[in-house]
């Protein structure tokens, strides 16, 4: 028996347009109403997280950054992360900067941007919640250094040509992984979904094969492999379909709502 749903937000969550449909927000309130815990495991920061969950109707805490957090929806705070250690953090933060990469500094529970981020991102990301929270500084690393800040996770985007993948690949306490066909995203060591996802487990005492999991992309494989009911949506990648038990529609035809109800009715 299912007894807690673990739900991507980018490309699975989310339809095409980025939004939540009410067809998806039915099927979450007819799991919850049967018992079942339903919670967001994104690679977006607490405040987007809290956002989207509170619109869906899931359960307070959530997966965020690709893992690198737990968080509270209801109070914005971390419950535990993992951050990048320190000297690597600022190589890492050296070899992606001034490339004209669209960038998403994660720092502890700071959202932190460079000036050509800002801008770029103010043109391709039409989520308010997170330009809200971001802060915008003309030297990042000098930003950090000033106000004490851990750098939890880097998300890369736009200009693929210019991502230094070989030099980040080579730093100590990192790995990278991706959330979709043109990102990349830079975590500590041995952080993802499926470990952090564990931990929210332990806390509410679910067996983890007790739990499903739904995802379209890399960064969820952790997820899927860590869960007793993996399913990947249908526009997922190949690696994902593959760990899975189940493949619902893809998010543009109700994938989701499709997928809660089926995990629903696994004995």
């Amino acid at each position: 028996m299912i007894r807690l749903i673990a739900l991507d937000l980018d490309g699975t969550l989310l339809d095409p347009a980025g939004q939540i449909t009410d067809e998806t927000k039915a099927a979450i309130a007819q799991a919850r109403k049967a018992g079942i815990k339903v919670v967001l495991s994104t690679g977006r920061a607490v405040p987007e997280a809290a956002d989207f969950a509170a619109r869906a109707g899931c359960d307070p805490l959530s997966v965020c950054l690709g893992g690198a957090a737990l968080s509270d929806n209801r109070t914005l705070e971390h419950l535990r992360r993992w951050d990048m250690p320190p000297a690597t953090a600022k190589q890492a933060l050296e070899l992606c900067l001034n490339r004209e990469i669209e960038l998403m500094l994660f720092a502890g529970e700071q959202i932190v941007l460079d000036p050509f981020s800002h801008c770029s991102l103010s043109k391709t990301y039409p989520y308010p919640v997170f330009h809200e929270a971001a802060v915008v500084t003309e030297d990042p690393i000098a930003y950090l250094a000033e106000h004490n800040l851990p750098l939890t996770k880097i998300h890369g985007d736009w200009n693929r040509p210019a991502y230094p993948l070989e030099e980040l690949s080579r730093l100590e306490g990192v790995e990278l992984t991706s959330s979709n066909n043109h990102d990349f995203e830079l975590v500590p060591k041995g952080v993802n979904k499926g470990r952090t996802l564990a931990l929210l487990t332990l806390l509410l005492g679910i067996p983890l094969d007790q739990c499903a999991g739904v995802g379209d992309s890399e960064n969820d494989l952790a997820m899927l492999q860590a869960v007793g009911c993996p399913i990947a949506m249908g526009n997922g990648c190949e690696l994902v379909k593959l760990a899975a038990c189940h493949i619902a529609p893809d998010n543009a035809h109700e994938g989701v709502a499709q997928a809660i109800r089926w995990a629903m009715e696994q004995p």
